[in-house]
């Protein structure tokens, strides 16, 4: 499903003015509010100039769109670790005193690790099997990697050099006592040294000593230092809920239905420096967010509701201090988010099958003779076997799909059998000759070898059949009929081979799927904008909803102490249900 509008028309534009009094501009603002509101196509609905034939029925599902609640006297409230920050700062100046600029050497040192990670990617891909174009660009694009990284640990040698310099001229004592108060002063804000950096930090050597206190300093800039969290509503406006009511009246071929999203998640749209997924990632820049709902995979708390927690880090959060403005003045913010649902949709129906039935193969069949016998035959040769090949069947596999779509796992599944079987039947076909010209090749060799051993003198020949039968039949008639079986060169060859009944496939699928549902995940559109407005009668102000935003004229959607639907919305569904059935 893609994200379009309800269909429109010149027919519903008249339509407006004749039966509901409209003028052309209210004509025109209608049409842009109905705009606004985004719906997912149902996948039977037409895609061609029927979708304004108001005898074809449609269905289009409803997206859900978050945004702040007008009504509401506050949608969020940030918090700022501003003991952390003096105590980075404290130690800023502590790195400053030997000629160390150390957020320079980060995002150097971070500079290096991306573009390590980079070489190490290319290296892996060209000892695989690439697209030969493809490798081109690699080689080509290494080399210059190497430079930058080249140049990158140039640039982090001088700065390590500086600060050596700065802190050689201090003595070991000193530098002790130093890097004791460093240390003390991040684990204030829970980060203490590894081994490796421990390590650094013990060295005599003063350039290992600066590299442990810049990777300590490095990896505290990205704890958590600020927090700004808003709650974010799914719903329409006054506005729009009017703007629906009237269309779908007016377009009774048209229904429109509520996405019930199972789970909503929020995303970041900037880069951060933790993955909701993946966890830590090495960027080549410094990150102003943490991270966007790290603490539950980026999952919201409801469906109807996105609870969306930024977290900003030493960089970032020090901006974000002061977002909120002059204390008189409303001033707006846009959270860096978006939104993503797992939704259950009608899956498409399916039918198909498959259908593979062939036997592929060869036969031998007769009988090869080699005859030395007596006066009569020498050596004589009789080669009356057959040879033929085995292929029937029609041709492969027969694949029928008279209903689906190419996105079906099942169209997929079919679609591999089909192409797996018939590369199998072409490759027993390859094979089935190939066995069959290699048998025929060894049988005629082994006639060949007994009959150049039947020409040999040692064998007897006609000679011998005589001379054994006369002293046989005449004198000793048992030792004659011994004599004659040992000088004759009898052989034959009786053959009667069908491989085919070890080469046939037959191969049958089919699918009938109707009326299943499945989970889908959707990017959903949002308008995160808060504004910071000051409170009444206080110079403190306070996370509302922008009044010049998307719901300018939004109101309670339930009453407290009314009945729990005592309103539907144009969907029919309580609008403050949070049902998550379709």
């Amino acid at each position: 499903m893609e994200l379009t509008q309800l269909p429109v028309s010149q027919s519903l534009r008249e339509t407006l003015k004749n039966q509901r009094g409209m003028t052309e501009t209210q004509v025109d603002e209608f049409m842009a509010t109905l705009a606004e509101i985004a719906f997912y196509d149902d996948h039977k609905n037409p895609t061609d100039e029927r979708r304004n034939d108001p005898s074809v029925a449609k269905v289009y599902w409803a997206a859900p769109f978050f945004a702040p609640n007008p009504t509401r006297s506050a949608v969020g409230a940030d918090s700022f670790a501003d003991y952390a920050l003096a105590i980075l700062d404290a130690a800023d100046q502590l790195l400053n005193s030997f000629e160390l600029e150390a957020q320079e050497y980060l995002r150097l040192t971070l500079r290096q690790k991306d573009i390590e990670d980079k070489i190490d990617k290319i290296d892996k891909a060209l000892a695989g099997s690439i697209d030969p174009i493809a490798r081109q660009s690699l080689e080509q694009l290494r080399p210059q990697l190497e430079d930058e990284l080249a140049a990158v640990e140039a640039e982090i040698a001088a700065l390590a050099s500086a600060g050596a310099e700065g802190a050689a001229s201090l003595g070991s004592s000193l530098r002790r006592s130093i890097a004791n108060s460093f240390v003390l002063q991040m684990s204030r804000i829970g980060v203490a040294p590894n081994a490796q950096e421990q390590a650094l930090l013990n060295s005599s050597n003063p350039q290992s000593w600066v590299a442990g206190l810049t990777q300590l300093r490095a990896r505290a800039s990205n704890g958590q230092f600020g927090l700004r969290q808003a709650i974010l509503e799914s719903g329409y406006t006054a506005e729009q809920r009017d703007v629906l009511r009237v269309y779908l009246e007016l377009r009774p071929d048209v229904v429109a239905k509520n996405l019930s999203p199972t789970k909503v998640y929020a995303r970041p749209t900037a880069q951060t420096v933790f993955d909701q997924e993946d966890g830590l990632i090495t960027r080549q820049s410094a990150e102003q967010i943490r991270g966007v709902n790290l603490g539950s995979g980026g999952a919201c708390g409801s469906v109807r509701s996105c609870s969306v927690l930024i977290e900003y880090t030493n960089v970032g959060v020090r901006p974000a201090r002061f977002s909120h403005g002059g204390p008189t003045e409303v001033t707006s913010v846009m959270l860096p988010v978006r939104f993503e649902a797992d939704v259950t949709v009608a899956v498409p129906d399916f039918v198909g099958s498959i259908e593979c039935d062939f036997k592929t193969g060869w036969t031998a069949q007769g009988r090869a003779d080699i005859k030395d016998g007596a006066i009569i035959y020498d050596g004589d040769l009789t080669n009356k076997i057959k040879y033929d090949s085995i292929d029937s069947g029609f041709g492969g596999c027969r694949l029928d799909i008279p209903k689906g779509s190419e996105d079906s796992a099942f169209y997929h599944i079919l679609t591999d059998l089909d192409r797996y079987y018939t590369k199998l039947h072409r490759e027993r076909q390859q094979a089935a000759k190939r066995e069959k010209n290699a048998y025929r090749k060894s049988i005629e060799a082994e006639l060949q070898q007994h009959q150049a051993n039947a020409q040999r003198p040692k064998r007897g020949g006609w000679f011998g059949d005589v001379f054994g039968l006369f002293l046989g039949g005449g004198i000793f008639p048992g030792i004659g009929a011994r004599l004659i079986g040992e000088t004759r060169g009898f052989y034959w060859h009786t053959t009667i081979l069908d491989t085919s009944s070890i080469d046939a496939i037959h191969v049958q699928q089919s699918y009938n799927v109707r009326n299943l549902t499945g989970t889908r995940r959707y990017s959903f559109d949002g308008f995160p904008l808060v504004c910071w407005t000051p409170a009444a009668g206080s110079l403190t102000k306070v996370m509302k909803a922008c009044p010049d935003a998307l719901f300018p004229e939004a109101t309670t959607e339930v009453d407290v102490g009314e009945e729990a639907c005592a309103e539907t919305d144009v969907f029919g569904d309580c609008v403050d249900a949070e049902s998550t059935e379709i």
